[in-house]
């Protein structure tokens, strides 16, 4: 009886959501649809309807399927007509003790900005945190406020990667070490951070520095998400450092154990390799690497026939020849089969790709954040000269670039 109560529950809310896109974003919806990420997109999220994880699962859909019609459709599903409810918080990211929060006088944003660049090393939770190749940019605005220019990776199932980007600004707060952020237009769904670092939780010397961040936020899908951070000024996390942000993440309830380390080597992509064929992210380059896959084993069977086996094949009748052949050429007949399979399911997809790929949206961006965006330019090929060896992104800045 649980059970079907709890479908019911399921089935009214989808009709409501729908009732309310159609009556409210059928423009934003139909573009959509004439979208191929935002297409993709759907069909991602409607796999996470009832799971576990449905949360967890609609934001990685998030992270992996990103364009101009995806964030119009959110736009106006979530920030303007509240068609999808907001997740509610449950308590699991506190506001710390008042007292174990760091004075205001012990880390400034000339403290973190005087460093330009910071890694994240560490982090808590999964959906916010714990992404490869989080190189960040730290200036300090016209307006005294701090602006950062955030990069990461979104690792997809065949090896290969999105390389994603933004920038945040955030102001000091009077009295303790907490860093705000505020003001963010509806193409970002309203949302709010808040920065806080623990006493003894930032470090910075001449040539390094660390930093512990407790945050919590909320946004127009999700009130009173949060997680915690470990920043650093090398890419990796020093083991000097880890006693001090172990101590750090205890004075706000974080357990350290539950911290996870980062990978910010930065790494070129692996060459693509067959996934699941009906991953619709991954189609493309399924297509791709079944190719070579074909190409290789055609190669195998051209080998045979020329190599050193060729005189022994060459005396055999053609019943002969199939069954010493027989392992490639199967072989051969399995993946021409995936591919057809995954052209067929690429050309009966959407046929419109989206424009504008970069993604870029200056909604809701005044005059100091555009000059901050200069000065992030500005700064990041600065490090660069002064580290030719690191590596980095070459957009700026960029929600839906693509590595493939």
């Amino acid at each position: 009886a649980a059970e079907n109560n709890n479908n019911n529950n399921n089935n009214n809310t989808t009709k409501r959501t729908g009732d309310c896109l159609l009556q409210n974003c059928k423009a934003e919806l139909a573009g959509c649809l004439a979208d191929e990420k935002c297409v993709e997109s759907l069909a991602c999220l409607n796999v996470c309807f009832g799971k576990p994880d449905e949360a967890d699962c609609q934001i990685r859909c998030g992270d992996l399927y990103a364009s101009p019609a995806v964030q119009r459709f959110n736009t106006c599903a979530v920030s303007r007509n509240a068609c999808v409810a907001q997740r509610k918080s449950t308590g699991e990211y506190p506001v710390p003790d008042f007292d174990a929060i760091e004075t205001k006088e012990k880390v400034t944003v000339d403290d973190w900005t005087n460093k330009k660049r910071w890694y994240i090393v560490a982090g808590l939770n999964k959906d916010f945190d714990i992404f490869d190749c989080q190189e960040h940019f730290f200036v300090k605005g016209d307006d005294d406020k701090m602006y950062i220019k955030i990069n990461w990776r979104v690792n997809r199932p065949n090896g290969q990667f999105y390389e994603r980007g933004d920038v945040q600004r955030f102001y000091e707060e009077d009295n303790k070490a907490i860093f705000l952020n505020r003001g963010n237009p509806e193409t970002k769904l309203h949302y709010q951070d808040d920065w806080i670092v623990p006493k003894d939780g930032f470090y910075v010397d001449e040539e390094k520095g660390v930093a512990f961040v407790y945050y919590r936020g909320t946004n127009d899908a999700w009130d009173g998400y949060g997680g915690a951070v470990v920043y650093a000024t090398d890419p990796i996390l020093r083991p000097e450092f880890i006693p001090r942000m172990k101590a750090a993440a205890e004075k706000v309830n974080v357990d350290w154990n539950k911290m996870v380390i980062t990978n910010n080597s930065c790494k070129a992509p692996e060459e693509v390799k067959v996934t699941n064929i009906a991953d619709l992210d991954t189609l493309g380059d399924d297509v791709k690497a079944v190719g070579k896959v074909v190409e290789r084993d055609v190669e195998n069977i051209t080998e045979k026939l020329v190599g050193r086996d060729a005189e022994k094949i060459l005396e055999m009748d053609i019943t002969k020849i199939e069954k010493a052949l027989g392992a490639e050429i199967k072989t051969l007949e399995n993946n021409l089969f995936r591919l057809e399979q995954a052209t067929e399911q690429k050309i009966a997809g959407p046929q419109r790709a989206f424009g504008n790929e970069d993604g870029r949206n200056d909604v809701g961006f005044d005059i100091n954040l555009k000059k901050a965006e200069k000065k992030l330019v500005e700064v990041e090929k600065e490090v660069r000269r002064a580290d030719p060896n690191t590596n980095g992104f070459d957009y700026y800045p960029s929600s839906s670039s693509s590595s493939s």
